[in-house]
């Protein structure tokens, strides 16, 4: 097994704007060795073998010396051998002693490659509308670090960055900031020159402070609020207050809370941040196959006794299909079965496995799916069917197709199970009020609620907007005392994120 090192640039904090190169490392990473990462969705993309390890550096929090790591980047490749993925965020070259790594694996005689990312400083001000270049007002950048390893201001040329009429990118300097501003000023840099703080760049967190050097100068600054900061120095700052495009995006700084089982989170979470929403992931379920699946492989082993098989979700889906190639079967096995899926989604899921629905409903209730069926296949009221569903899932589908003859068997495939949050962790999601909260699912929806309950903490909803999906979770959302704002007309991501910037608009 070949061995190389990978000091990868993990950009600044948007996931979003991970490299294409970046994504593919650390896809096949065999270890990632990673610093204190802005989004925890990055290291998601690893493979469930990979070791993770936590490197944390970040300014005045360092858990490990640059030596330590170098020498673990050398003693995992020199053991476990395979792509060893060192992760850092922005840019391993600026200001991130990546050629310090490179280095010492160079010393070691130890492959490497450099894949650079997009740093902190030029993301951060084009995420506020700031560009750090312009035509007639800066045509120079000057990125400079804002503390030294002991602290201190770095010995660099002040006189001459006053008077180069650029735009000077401070990084890890939210500490130094007066000091940086009254070494300009007392350099020849006028005192009403623009300067800003952004922190948190890029992310949906990001705010940024305008004010002039000589109020940065005379500011008290609690660095806890800013860091992960940047301070910019130039005329380029002026642009942020008409060309921050980020605020005019419709879901700009609302906080929505996202219930949805985690695995199934991210087309939702992903939508709602790139409109600008503040994301809280809370899953309050998480989908589990049975353990046992006996009566599945039974049945499996027994398809050409069925006329159709329906799909209520993509769980179902996914559950059956791998407990088909479980049993050493493919999609030939289903022969002549015709395939019915509940909704667009899982029509789309049995897509992904080679299968293309024969019926997808015009309405997605259980109710309405057997009656669209009968209709459209009379022969189904004398067939058998299989349902494979949740433990706890309705049976509209089987019972109307029953009384109209058809002989169906629902099986439980997975169950929706409850994810326990103590207290802290509750008080810590309502610490500034929620904007909206999310329900994919009847489930969810007990869970959530059967949490708030527990610990008192209903007030907390009072003013919370609420977006749902399909009527059976409105309808147990109402058993609560509570009613929806948004429900989408289908039941798929895409639609519950228009319908909530409709109603967040209006």
């Amino acid at each position: 097994m070949s061995t190389k090192v990978y000091l990868v640039g993990a950009g600044p904090g948007d996931p979003k704007l991970l490299t294409l190169r970046a994504i593919e490392l650390i896809e096949t990473a065999d270890v990632i060795i990673y610093d204190a990462l802005l989004d925890s969705t990055i290291l998601k993309k690893a493979p469930t073998h990979t070791e993770l390890i936590y490197a944390g550096k970040r300014a005045g929090k360092h858990s490990m010396k640059q030596e330590e790591i170098n020498a673990l980047l050398i003693e995992k490749a020199q053991t476990v051998g395979g792509n060893i993925v060192r992760l850092k965020g922005g840019d391993p070259f600026v200001f991130g002693r990546g050629g310090e790594e490179m280095m010492a694996l160079q010393e070691a005689h130890i492959a490497y490659e450099i894949v650079p990312g997009i740093t902190a400083g030029i993301a951060g001000a084009a995420y506020a509308g700031i560009p750090v270049t312009h035509r007639g007002v800066s045509r120079m950048v000057s990125l400079i670090t804002g503390s030294c390893a002991n602290g201190d201001l770095p010995d660099v040329d002040w006189s001459a960055l006053a008077k180069l009429n650029q735009t000077m990118v401070f990084y890890m300097s939210v500490r130094s900031i007066p000091t940086i501003a009254d070494k300009l000023i007392s350099h020849g840099l006028s005192e009403t020159q623009s300067a800003a703080i952004i922190s948190q760049g890029t992310l949906p967190t990001q705010r940024i402070e305008l004010h002039t050097l000589q109020e940065w100068r005379a500011a008290s600054i609690d660095p806890d609020q800013y860091t992960p900061g940047l301070f910019i120095v130039g005329d380029v700052v002026d642009f942020a207050p008409v060309y921050a495009w980020t605020k005019a995006l419709p879901l700009y700084k609302k906080k929505i809370v996202v219930t949805r089982a985690l695995y199934q989170s991210s087309v939702l979470a992903e939508g709602l941040r790139v409109q600008g929403a503040e994301v809280t992931l809370l899953p309050t379920i998480e989908i589990v196959p049975r353990e046992d699946l006996s009566d599945l492989y039974r049945e499996i082993n027994n398809l050409a006794s069925y006329r159709w098989i329906v799909f209520p979700s993509t769980n179902a889906v996914d559950i059956f299909f791998q407990s088909l190639h479980h049993l050493g079967k493919d999609t030939r096995a289903l022969g002549s079965i015709k395939i019915g899926a509940v909704g667009k989604v899982t029509e789309k899921a049995l897509m992904n496995y080679g299968i293309k629905a024969d019926f997808v409903p015009q309405k997605h209730t259980g109710k309405d799916f057997a009656l669209e069926l009968l209709a459209s296949d009379v022969m189904v009221a004398s067939g058998n069917v299989l349902i494979p569903s949740s433990f706890i899932a309705h049976t509209d589908i089987k019972n109307v197709l029953e009384e109209a003859g058809a002989k169906c068997l629902q099986l439980a495939v997975y169950d929706n199970r409850a994810i326990n949050y103590d207290l802290h962790e509750l008080k810590e999601l309502f610490s500034a009020p929620i904007d909206w909260l999310t329900f994919c699912s009847s489930s969810a929806v007990t869970h959530f609620m059967e949490l708030v309950e527990k610990y008192g903490l209903m007030h907390h909803l009072l003013n919370a907007k609420i977006a749902v999906i399909g009527e059976l979770t409105a309808q147990t959302l109402s058993t609560y005392g509570l009613k929806y704002n948004a429900m989408p007309p289908e039941p798929n991501m895409q639609a519950m994120i228009d319908e909530i910037i409709k109603q967040t608009i209006k």
